[in-house]
């Protein structure tokens, strides 16, 4: 018979990193249900396997019950990973805030200045075919306008900073952002030339 108390229960999963290099599997609730894999895909699929003996239950029936922890790493190492999911969060916040600008810019050139896909191409640094899909993705889209030149992209992206970087003042986030901006800025001022 199925406890569905049991199976309605919430259950905890933590994993940590053994000297052999395995991860070591175990449920917070109940310290008796613990597992490992040779990679953490396998150590989550065992305990989730582990659990549902332990309980004596089928796995389909909690398998959503179940909320897998962080991993347990070496501070050193736990810091460069969230640094670099930081960095290519950033990156992709500013690659959105670019996308819209070169559209803006793509269609300001085209239907405002009346240039040609190729003229804007060469002013903007990319291709005409470029330029063509920027305008075409403005016209169905209706991209709005993001920020207003380089202190809008600033703003735009202290205020994604601020998702990775809850703790930061309102200061040090705009510094960090304008920071990022300029370097953003010169990197592309350097390609052009």
């Amino acid at each position: 018979m199925i406890n569905t108390h049991l199976m309605n229960a919430r259950y905890h999963a933590t994993f940590e990193l053994d000297d052999s290099g395995n991860w070591i599997a175990q449920v917070t609730e109940i310290p008796q249900v613990h597992t490992f894999g040779r990679t953490l895909g396998k150590a989550r699929e065992y305990v989730v396997d582990a659990l549902a003996l332990w309980l004596n239950v089928p796995i389909d029936t909690f398998r959503d019950s179940i909320d897998f922890q962080p991993v347990t790493l070496p501070a050193d190492v736990q810091n460069l990973v969230y640094e670099a999911n930081s960095a290519r969060a950033m990156a992709e916040a500013a690659n959105g805030v670019m996308s819209g600008l070169m559209s803006t810019a793509a269609v300001a050139l085209t239907q405002g200045a009346r240039l040609s896909f190729r003229d804007a191409a060469e002013l903007l640094g990319v291709s005409h075919q470029r330029v063509q899909q920027l305008v075409a993705q403005g016209k169905v889209e209706n991209v709005p306008a993001v920020g207003s030149g380089i202190q809008g992209v600033a703003r735009d992206i202290a205020r994604n900073l601020k998702e990775f970087l809850p703790d930061g003042s309102k200061e040090n986030l705009g510094a960090l952002a304008i920071a990022v901006t300029l370097g953003f800025t010169i990197a592309w001022a350097q390609a052009l030339e």
